[in-house]
């Protein structure tokens, strides 16, 4: 009788388990790209939910006038006080509950400072050629919001319909900071509505990306034990062999 080497006997034992090599190089490949993926998913939840934590911190904060600051940064609360001008934008394409419409940028002067202020969501008419009125008081008033970057990129554009709230525009307007604009407060008294999406996605929205990778991967893992390997089969004969053993 030819006794096997260990190592001869676990190359053999590993031949009879598997019979679909090709499948079992294709699993092989695509779990870790797929494992990788949800734990990329679930380090951009944790991203994310850092993200969070540091703006509810800097909203907390008392509002404070834009001069009285050392450094503009995102999320600032601010206050201002002074009047609006009928310098108007309408930022196309927002909406609000599955609906569209406009969030209105109106030119703001406090003292000698321009800034534009995003007052918030209107809806659009029936008739997308007919721009909706806006009504904003004629007194000085004392506004109360945070800090939003403006875009970096885009051109001037032409006309009050704009696409994005842009740095071009913020030179065009004579803007006392043209990178910066300022989103009203749900509580201002000439807010519209607000609802502001702060992050572009919630940490929720990639941890589930992640148990959708994970699933997959067991999913995978499944498929290949059950069409790559013979371990169901050999299980089966091992579950058909036990009363026959407990009788004896």
């Amino acid at each position: 009788m030819t006794v096997h080497p260990p190592a001869a006997q676990a190359k053999t034992a590993s031949v009879a388990l598997i019979h679909n090599w090709p499948l079992t190089l294709l699993s092989g490949l695509l779990l870790p790209v797929l494992l990788g993926l949800g734990l990329w998913q679930l380090q951009r939840a944790e991203e994310k939910a850092q993200l969070n934590a540091a703006i509810d911190a800097r909203l907390s904060a008392q509002p404070r006038e834009p001069a009285g600051l050392d450094a503009l940064q995102a999320y600032m609360p601010v206050r201002l006080s002074g009047y609006y001008r009928d310098e108007i934008r309408y930022l196309d394409n927002r909406t609000r509950n599955g609906r569209v419409g406009y969030e209105i940028l109106q030119l703001f002067v406090s003292g000698k400072e321009r800034w534009l202020v995003n007052r918030g969501w209107v809806p659009a008419g029936a008739d997308r050629g007919q721009l909706p009125e806006v009504a904003w008081p004629r007194v000085a008033k004392v506004i109360t919001g945070f800090l939003y970057p403006l875009d970096d990129t885009g051109e001037v554009p032409a006309g009050p319909r704009v696409q994005s709230a842009n740095r071009a525009l913020g030179r065009e307007l004579a803007l006392a900071r043209p990178a910066w604009s300022v989103r009203l407060s749900a509580d201002s008294d000439t807010a519209l509505v607000t609802g502001w999406q702060l992050v572009n996605s919630p940490p929720q929205r990639h941890t589930a990306y992640a148990v959708q990778w994970f699933a997959m991967a067991a999913a995978l893992l499944l498929l290949w034990l059950f069409a790559a390997t013979n371990l169901p089969r050999k299980l089966r004969k091992k579950y058909r062999a036990c009363p026959q053993a407990d009788s004896d």
